[in-house]
């Protein structure tokens, strides 16, 4: 690999926290190769939070070509990797068929790295550590979605519709997995609780949490943000976010907002959100209905009071 690396390509599958917490390898190699094209191979809707726009869909039918069992590999899809002088692909590879191929017509350095952590590690050291064995500098660790103008006045535009008191709690109750999620009505007396005592609330929905949009709406502002884009905006607007071991948690960490992420079969210690202000709050028998609402609104309440320079008119009682 040349020291100054012309083309550099990433490829990373997998859920919005999956590539969320690989943000901080996508940002620390744009930064020691300032002068490199990068690009990323996956799943585009996802890979728009981050600072890349060349973007290539993994279920293409120039990425298939990668990874069909049988045969060689198409030349339209050679040629994509040809001028490649780095190519990170996080992907379990067990028989190393992916590598083989890759290191055969990549004209640099191939790398595959299964992204599955090990235990006690955070994932995201987990996935920065092809770059240390590289000796890529890491100066941040913490992943982090850069938000433009238009972003954020799409969103503040959204919330001022709902006329919601400040300070504003999201919630979002859904995640990809049932035993992962704390059960809706909790939620709501949450909601209820909150909203009691000043807050602005609001909840939000994805493709996964549809089912749930009459129920909440029937209580509390549900929104459905258009793109993830939509949601990381509307995320950064609020003052706390509270919700399920997902994806929506880790992009509210991301853009900066203090996360309580609740969690019940997994593992905190490697998945729990990356950011200084963030907290875990983990059901003591691994399951997620028997965590109280009284004792994640203690939380929520204890979290307000520690946030720095809150404004007096946005503290909880």
């Amino acid at each position: 690999m040349p020291a100054d690396p012309e083309h550099i390509t990433i490829i990373r599958s997998g859920a919005i926290g999956d590539f969320v917490l690989t943000l901080p390898a996508v940002n620390a190699l744009q930064l020691a190769y300032p002068r490199s094209r990068l690009r990323l191979i996956g799943n585009p809707s996802i890979l728009r939070l981050g600072p890349v726009r060349n973007l290539i869909d993994i279920n293409s039918a120039e990425i298939a070509g990668l990874y069909n069992p049988e045969g060689a590999v198409p030349e339209r899809t050679r040629a994509l990797f040809a001028g490649v002088d780095l190519l990170l692909a996080y992907a379990v590879d067990p028989d190393r068929r992916l590598q083989t191929r890759l290191s055969e017509f990549v004209r640099g350095r191939a790398i595959v790295f299964d992204p599955r952590p090990k235990r006690d590690t955070h994932i995201t050291e987990h996935l920065l550590a092809p770059l240390h064995r590289i000796s890529v500098p890491v100066s941040d660790p913490i992943p982090r979605i850069p938000l433009n103008e238009i972003d954020l006045d799409h969103s503040r535009g959204i919330l001022q519709r709902e006329r919601l008191p400040s300070p504003l709690v999201a919630i979002h109750p859904g995640s990809g997995g049932r035993g992962k999620c704390w059960p809706l009505p909790s939620f709501l007396k949450l909601a209820r609780e909150l909203r009691a005592r000043g807050a602005g609330v609001f909840t939000l929905c994805g493709p996964v949490e549809r089912h749930m949009v009459d129920a909440l709406r029937a209580h509390v502002p549900s929104l459905i943000p258009g793109d993830l884009r939509s949601l990381a905006g509307l995320l950064r607007h609020a003052d706390l976010f509270v919700g399920n071991d997902s994806g929506p948690g880790h992009v509210a960490a991301a853009v900066d907002t203090p996360v309580l992420a609740l969690f019940g079969p997994t593992d905190a210690t490697t998945w729990g959100p990356r950011h200084p202000l963030s907290r875990v709050l983990k059901a003591p028998d691994g399951h997620l209905p028997s965590l109280s609402v009284e004792s994640v609104l203690r939380a929520v309440l204890e979290m307000f009071a520690s946030v720095p320079s809150r404004p007096p008119d946005s503290q909880l009682t």
